[in-house]
């Protein structure tokens, strides 16, 4: 049959569906570039109700674009289409003006997809994590992949085993090959009404001394943009019998130089990924200036989620430098604490890989009293 008339004929058809007419038009399978105005939609996906009942409120899951599959209680994927305009702060996390997506907000998207798997429980914290390959926007779009599955419980917890996968993508757009598995964690779910058994590394707070090294002085150092700069200013140097650490100023969300991390705000963050950064940002500087090399986090052996800051809270970090491991991996614990002492968040096993020396004019030492 002649090619243009059987266009012919397939458009008058679509025509006929679009539009309305007084013939039935049954379409079969896909209709491909017939389909321009995207009439053909997979069939709406049933949840139970508690997880239809989270997914309804407007500021949760700002890292859910959709749920691919969901066996209800074993396991759920989600996907998340990455970009700086839906998420400014990730240009304030670039590196020679490539966005990274940081392991902070990877570890916020494992318990989120968490979450939508056991709505009823909120979340206790994270064990096991491991942070590989970065995922780098050298694109306008990246889009990523939350796998959670049931792993485990006990007593009071739930565990969700949790990795972020992205597929591989040739010059054409085809996918091919398996996808690459960026990041893992076991995400620690608290059930209803258990309490809570966290154990912190140390309880030894840094009180309410003010910064002798200025915001400035820091990210002289470090690559974050106004959205991640977390740190409000070293305090001292401290010790802990033969372990050297730091005290810091860790701002709250809405203290940041630049507090619009999400496109639409507010957005409800579960695990206090900020927090967790001012975490990893104080151990780097010990790690800097007791190492003289510049370090990005690789894993974490527990991280515990202990309680939501007030709005108008006053933070501190402390963070020890633990050890050191072979190909310039040091070993550091960490806990952000309330301005009644209390803590926030703590991290045990915090392990930073050391990427390069710190320039001789970056180079610093704190002053420590001796015990």
């Amino acid at each position: 049959m002649n090619t243009k008339f059987t266009n012919v004929i397939k458009m008058n058809n679509v025509q006929e569906m679009l539009a309305g007419g007084k013939r039935r038009v049954v379409a079969a399978g896909a209709l491909g570039i017939l389909d321009e105005e995207g009439c053909k939609r997979a069939p709406p996906q049933k949840f139970p109700t508690d997880t239809a009942g989270a997914m309804s409120e407007p500021d949760r899951f700002p890292f859910v674009d959709r749920i691919i599959t969901h066996d209800p209680y074993s396991e759920i994927v989600t996907e998340c289409t990455l970009s700086t305009e839906r998420f400014p702060f990730l240009a304030d996390h670039s590196i020679d003006g490539t966005p990274y997506h940081p392991g902070v907000m990877a570890m916020e998207m494992f318990a989120q997809s968490a979450l939508l798997l056991y709505p009823m429980c909120i979340l206790e914290g994270f064990s096991d994590v491991k942070f590989g390959l970065p995922i780098k926007l050298t694109k306008e779009e990246a889009r990523i992949r939350i796998k959670a599955e049931f792993s485990g419980q006990d007593h009071n917890s739930l565990f969700i085993r949790c990795h972020l996968e992205s597929d591989l993508v040739n010059s054409k757009g085809e996918i091919f090959g398996e996808p690459i598995i960026h990041h893992e964690a076991m995400v620690r779910l608290l059930k209803e009404g258990a309490p809570r058994d966290a154990k912190i590394p140390f309880t030894d707070s840094p009180g309410r001394g003010k910064a002798s090294f200025q915001p400035s002085f820091i990210y002289d150092r470090f690559f974050h943009g106004p959205r991640f700069q977390v740190h409000g200013g070293l305090i001292k140097g401290i010790t802990d019998q033969n372990d050297l650490g730091a005290d810091g100023v860790a701002l709250l969300r809405t203290q940041l130089p630049n507090s619009q991390l999400f496109k639409d705000e507010p957005a409800l963050l579960e695990s206090l990924p900020m927090l967790i950064e001012a975490c990893f940002q104080n151990a780097g500087l010990v790690a800097m200036e007791v190492d003289d090399i510049s370090s990005l986090p690789i894993g974490i052996e527990e991280c515990e989620v202990l309680k939501i800051p007030a709005k108008r809270d006053e933070l501190r970090v402390r963070s020890y430098r633990r050890g050191q491991e072979d190909d310039g991996v040091t070993i550091h614990d960490a806990v952000v604490f309330d301005r009644n002492q209390k803590p926030i968040v703590s991290l045990t096993g915090l392990r930073l890989k050391g990427m390069a020396p710190v320039p001789d004019e970056l180079r610093f030492n704190l002053k420590r009293k001796k015990k």
